[in-house]
């Protein structure tokens, strides 16, 4: 499908761009006619424009940003771990200087990675969870994730960034991560396959929201089997995401390979 004048090509920052969502993203916002650049730690394989560098310094963020109509920071360290000795770089310092670079170079757009663990505290599967009752984390890494909303809002209201956090829900990267969700009636819930994820943050670079700002917060998720624990709603409704896939399907790992129930 081709982009429409409202949807015109963009410079685009993903952050994270060798991972498994950020990589996957590329592909799918190159496809779309935007203009995309990469930065991560490691090589970014089928980015022709890509850094590698560590997010934590600031020269690296500013000079991968400048240029960039929207950022899509999904940088992170994604396990919980010691808050100053392994979450502290990447998950406070990194997102500061995205957003400090977003405000110096007038990047319209910024596309927070935030995860379902920033709600976990308020339930995990029972209910549905709303955007609008707050986060209650329960880990350090689901901590930072908070901080970085709270940053991403101010950032938004003295800035005139627009700003969407996106509250991801399980992707697995491995296939233990696979296996993990296959036993798990939960991680099936909150699971998001790699070809909604491209479409999810496809609707995020492409909506007509968050105008300059205004701070959005959504759930990332492919449809739930049964009560589901995110609110889709939202992202329904202001970015026009419609999730295509449920447990397993467009799960990269063989369903033999998970061992016991993958659902469905």
């Amino acid at each position: 499908m081709k982009l429409t004048p409202a949807h015109a090509p963009q410079r685009v920052l993903v952050t994270g761009s060798a991972g498994a969502i950020g990589n996957a993203v590329c592909q799918r916002l190159l496809a779309r006619g935007h203009t995309v650049r990469g930065v991560d730690l490691r090589p970014t394989p089928n980015v022709p424009d890509a850094i590698q560098g560590d997010l934590a310094d600031k020269s690296v963020v500013y000079g991968a940003a400048e240029g960039m109509d929207t950022i899509i920071h999904l940088a992170a360290y994604i396990n919980n771990g010691d808050l100053v000795e392994t979450l502290l770089r990447p998950n406070v310092i990194s997102p500061y200087y995205i957003c400090e670079a977003a405000r110096e170079f007038g990047v319209r757009r910024l596309i927070l990675a935030s995860s379902v663990q920033v709600v976990e505290g308020l339930g995990r599967g029972e209910r549905t969870i709303r955007t609008d009752e707050g986060m209650r984390p329960r880990n350090l890494y689901a901590l930072t994730k908070s901080w970085g909303e709270v940053m991403g809002d101010m950032y938004a209201a003295l800035y005139a960034i627009g700003v969407i956090h996106v509250r991801i829900g399980w992707l697995p990267r491995s296939l233990q991560q696979a296996q993990a969700i296959a036993r798990s009636a939960y991680g099936q819930n909150i699971y998001l396959s790699y070809a909604d994820a491209q479409r999810f943050f496809e609707c995020c670079v492409e909506a007509e929201v968050p105008a300059p700002g205004e701070s959005l917060v959504v759930f990332a998720g492919s449809q739930a089997q049964g009560v589901p624990h995110m609110d889709l709603e939202p992202a329904r409704r202001l970015l026009g995401y419609e999730p295509q896939d449920t447990w397993p399907e467009n799960m990269p790992f063989p369903l033999d390979a998970l061992g016991g129930s993958a659902g469905r």
